[in-house]
Parts: C-alpha cells; structure tokens; sequence
C-alpha cells in the first residue's frame, strides 16, 4: 500500500501503482532497476482498460497454452453433466489468472 491507500502490484518484473494528485495517475516501473517507468494520467487508463477488455479473447488465448485450455473445457463439461444429473442450475466456474498461474475461484 502507498501512503494514499492505493494498492501497489509487482509480478516479479513489473510494479504497477495508481497514484492520486491532481490526476489519477497509472505508474508502471521495471523492477530490474532500471529507472525508466511508464506514466498514463486519468482518462487514458479508462481508455487502456477499454482496450484491453476488448481484445480479452486474444490476450486469453495468447497466454494460455492448450493442454490447460483443455483441462479447463473438460471440468466445465464434467460439471455441467454433474449437475445435469442432480437437477441443479449450472455454476459457472471461475478462474483468477495474476500473470503466473491460473487459480480455481472457490
């Protein structure tokens, strides 16, 4: 947390922080030490995230290898005929994906 109370994030090569001011403003830095960051001010982090919900397909589908993409249809449709058979509504099933790992929401 920074001292505004926003959320800081690393990823292990990234560090990405929203910082309030006269703007809100998005600060991306390297952390390999490099001094060089990315700064994107109010309105165009609206846009940036626009943007990247609108491509979502594509960044899923490249980030995501196949074998998983598989295990993932085959416990959906394990769980849809489950729940065929139980007379109970279908659950969607969820999954948080930090960049690393894909994590089954509970």
């Amino acid at each position: 947390m920074t001292n505004d109370g926003l959320p800081i994030q690393r990823t292990g090569s990234w560090t990405f922080r929203l910082q309030s001011g006269q703007t809100l403003q998005l600060h991306i830095t390297t952390e390999q030490g490099m001094s060089d960051a990315f700064h994107i001010d109010g309105h165009d982090i609206s846009v940036l995230l626009d943007y990247l919900y609108d491509h979502r397909e594509f960044i899923y589908e490249a980030t995501h290898d196949q074998e998983r993409r598989r295990l993932e249809a085959l416990e959906a449709r394990n769980s849809l005929l489950a729940s065929q058979r139980e007379g109970q509504p279908v659950k969607p099933i969820l999954y948080f994906d930090d960049g690393k790992q894909r994590i089954r929401a509970q």
